[in-house]
């Protein structure tokens, strides 16, 4: 098996995907270490491996104990120029290494609502480095099942942009946007990962987790320190893996280089698609089609065409939609608003169930039927035809699902 990650990248075999693997499970140090290929992490940092929030590579547990979020949820910090905070940088990290303050607490309100329903908001406590800035906002996120992420990678832009060409009458309310990146040599690509499209591939979707989680420089994000903003000055001259790097080529000098961000992007590319729970063929059949006479596979799009002709059988449509002020957060950035999700792939979403993750981006919903309660805007009118199902309808389709 050969696989390559990029545009002139080399093919990389079955021996770099298991290298790839190993270092997605490898827990980082902090500089100075003995081994030197395993320090860098930090000064600051969310967790200490990509396995830690992405267990069996799958969501993150997304916890709350006591009001405070676990590993596995990451909050980030923006102002509406898509600049993060001149204090906080652009992800709040719980963690540090010896000598250095963690940013804080990732607090977590829950507000039950008459209907059963969760609100959650995120809350910052015990500020290491006094008070954010009153522009910045926030948004609390789960880290999501990065299994089937290498099929919708081979999703061409033309077929994303062919389904935002198609919703743009807006029937029934549905007219998705494709997320238009600009790359740092001008040019424009579809972004199709992370919860609102931010990344146009793996490699900028992985090189930035690289960065901002476990505060390893890479290609994409040279910058030695992480997230450590200026005023973080004591963060800023902590030790880093770049110091033991002295000779070779500027790729030498990152603590994640190229050889190895491209076998973790191929590790992960190589994740196939979650299977689906087995039905019975006429309960499958029946609650497929009750899933497209409610407009729930308008955004939720069973399959997308792949580049080598195959499909991607992922549950989404990689368009941004605006969810209603209910999903919103606090922190519009270029290109998406405060309400605006991509959607979500629910390819396995049987495995969130069966593991308790919580559901959609922040993890408050617990069942399908609140999930479901949560879609506003464009997704209303779909919501509306779930609710006025008769009961057996309404859970066959529940059932169907349940078991993607």
């Amino acid at each position: 098996m050969t696989t390559a990650v990029a545009a002139g990248a080399q093919p990389l075999d079955t021996l770099d995907l298991a290298i790839g693997k190993a270092l997605f499970k490898r827990p980082w140090v902090p500089a100075p270490a003995s081994t030197r290929g395993d320090d860098g992490l930090g000064p600051l940092f969310d967790a200490r491996s990509c396995i830690t929030c992405h267990p069996r590579d799958g969501r993150a547990p997304a916890k709350i104990e006591d009001g405070t979020a676990g590993r596995g949820f990451v909050l980030i910090i923006a102002r509406p120029d898509g600049s993060g905070d001149p204090v906080y940088g652009r992800r709040f990290q719980i963690d540090a290494v010896p000598g250095i303050p963690p940013e804080g607490i990732i607090g977590v309100s829950d507000t039950p609502l008459p209907d059963g329903r969760i609100a959650r908001a995120p809350h910052l406590q015990a500020l290491g480095y006094g008070p954010l800035d009153p522009a910045s906002g926030l948004s609390l996120r789960v880290a999501p099942d990065l299994k089937g992420r290498g099929a919708l990678a081979q999703v061409p832009d033309a077929a994303i942009l062919a389904i935002e060409t198609e919703q743009a009458a807006g029937k029934d309310g549905v007219s998705g946007r494709a997320r238009r990146i600009t790359r740092p040599d001008g040019t424009i690509t579809i972004g199709r990962f992370g919860w609102k499209a931010a990344q146009p591939d793996l490699a900028s979707q992985s090189a930035e987790a690289f960065f901002l989680d476990l505060g390893l420089s890479n290609p994409y994000h040279p910058e030695p320190w992480g997230d450590c903003t200026p005023t973080q000055a004591a963060c800023r001259d902590a030790p880093h893996g770049t110091a033991n790097r002295t000779e070779g080529t500027a790729d030498d000098a990152l603590e994640i280089g190229r050889p190895l961000l491209d076998r973790v992007v191929a590790y992960v590319a190589s994740l196939p698609p979650p299977a689906p729970e087995p039905l019975p063929e006429p309960e499958r059949r029946a609650g497929a089609r009750l899933f497209a006479s409610t407009g729930c596979a308008v955004c939720h799009r069973p399959a997308l065409p792949m580049r080598d002709g195959g499909q991607a059988h992922m549950f989404t449509d990689l368009l941004l939609h605006d969810m209603g002020p209910g999903l919103g957060d606090t922190m519009p950035e270029p290109g998406a608003g405060v309400s605006q999700w991509r959607t979500a792939p629910l390819a396995g979403l049987s495995e969130a169930l069966a593991a308790d993750t919580g559901l959609l981006h922040d993890g408050r919903a617990r069942t399908i039927h609140e999930a479901v309660g949560w879609h506003g805007g464009e997704a209303a009118e779909a919501a509306r035809r779930f609710s006025a199902l008769p009961a057996p309808d309404k859970a066959a389709l529940v059932r169907y699902v349940s078991s993607l």
